[in-house]
């Protein structure tokens, strides 16, 4: 094959969006409404994930053999008669490489003028040199410069690749939005025709499993019933209850004289009072059937976001809270947050502490950002169903004077 050269990258990575979205408008709607999105969509970035072409030139290798050359290919110093063939060594080199083949025959956008004739042998890109005239030389300055060209057209198209890679988060999350808004609008017109709507026929429970590049990828699960909207918070608004939460909890640790020996309720009811000229439905100790929540949102009697105020006592402690706001969420893409006040001086260990103490939960999904410091943004899912997504913001206040609190977590600290 002629070494990028054959086609044109570009077009290429672009059949690669093109299945990601045909794939996700082949899903079974109702699929499609009910998986939990983060997992899905990275699903598809795993799948659809190109990964870069990596030559291993310390490892390359030479073989000969003699061969029938034919006269016209031969230097026009040499004597020889036409259409005859005579025999040379030609020197086989062997440049082992890591990726998918198929992009050495593409031609990047930035693009060296120059190819040549290689073959793929297994996981190697070989090429030949006739030994014209017993000249060593000759042939590794040849080799050289083939080499080091290929390995500038392949930086190329390593380039290309990331910037391909780096966008395809945001694309399959587009897409996904797109596509599940454009079902979300062809149920509300299906509700309003007033008539009973079929359904569609049988499809099977769960996605399959289905097998990409050598990796196996797991489909996340989802039900195939009747898709039935539920209330979630708006991301935005949900940033911004964060946001109120923060910055009040920055202004109390501003003031230790003032809250320093508060206990949990007291602390709480501050950031009640705070929150509540901002949005309706913020209420303290709303009970429900799983017990109590310090600060929550409700829609149809149900919580969409639940806020618990801690004092830090250990990393026991602090997977126990992730269980208790666990306990208090039904819905899809519910919201949640844990403050968690740190007493003493140890509120770098604890802040930094926080990813990897919460990743041993057994609902952790990822984490996804870090906001600001001493805020970290998560992913869980559900207690029993791993379709129903959760996000977790955990936020850390210092609190330098040391005192008791009536509702502290009671788990003694980690060793």
């Amino acid at each position: 094959m002629r070494i990028f050269a054959e086609g044109e990258l570009s077009s290429f990575l672009e059949a690669q969006r093109a299945a990601l979205r045909d794939e996700i408008r082949s899903e079974n709607k109702n699929k499609l409404l009910n998986v939990n999105e983060a997992d899905y969509v990275d699903y598809l970035v795993e799948k659809y994930t190109i990964p870069e072409i990596e030559l291993h030139r310390d490892a390359i290798s030479v073989s000969a053999h003699e061969e029938l050359i034919r006269a016209e290919y031969f230097p026009h110093d040499f004597f020889v008669y036409e259409g005859k063939q005579y025999p040379k060594q030609v020197v086989t080199y062997h440049l082992p490489f890591s990726g998918d083949s198929e992009l050495l025959r593409l031609k990047p956008s930035s693009l060296i003028m120059w190819s040549r004739d290689v073959s793929i042998s297994g996981n190697a890109i070989t090429f030949k040199i006739i030994d014209w005239r017993n000249d060593a030389a000759a042939i590794k300055q040849e080799a050289d410069h083939d080499i080091n060209t290929i390995v500038r057209q392949c930086a190329n198209v390593n380039t290309e690749i990331r910037g391909y890679n780096a966008g395809l988060h945001h694309f399959a999350k587009q897409t996904f939005d797109a596509r599940k808004s454009e079902l979300l609008k062809q149920l509300d017109v299906l509700s309003q025709l007033g008539v009973a709507v079929r359904p569609a026929a049988y499809v099977p429970a769960t996605f399959s499993v289905p097998t990409v590049k050598k990796k196996v990828l797991i489909k996340p699960q989802a039900s195939g019933e009747s898709f039935k909207p539920e209330p979630a918070l708006d991301e935005s608004l949900y940033r911004e209850i964060l946001r109120i939460c923060r910055d009040a909890g920055r202004e109390m640790e501003r003031h230790p004289g003032i809250y320093g020996g508060k206990d949990e309720e007291t602390l709480r009811d501050h950031l009640i009072m705070v929150l509540s000229p901002h949005f309706e439905s913020v209420t303290g100790e709303t009970f429900n059937k799983a017990g109590k929540a310090d600060i929550v949102v409700r829609h149809e009697g149900a919580n969409v976001f639940v806020a618990e105020c801690k004092f830090w006592r250990g990393e026991k402690s602090l997977l126990g809270a992730i269980d208790q706001v666990l306990t208090y969420l039904t819905w899809r893409d519910s919201k949640a947050a844990i403050l968690c006040f740190v007493r003493g001086n140890v509120i770098s260990s604890v802040a930094s502490s926080i990813p990897s103490v919460v990743s041993k939960h057994p609902c952790y999904r990822r984490a996804r950002d870090t906001i600001a410091e001493g805020w970290y943004q998560l992913d869980f899912h559900l207690p029993n169903d791993p379709s129903r997504g959760l996000s977790l913001a955990v936020l850390c206040f210092h609190f330098p004077q040391s005192h008791k609190s009536k509702k502290s977590i009671t788990t003694p600290p980690a060793p």
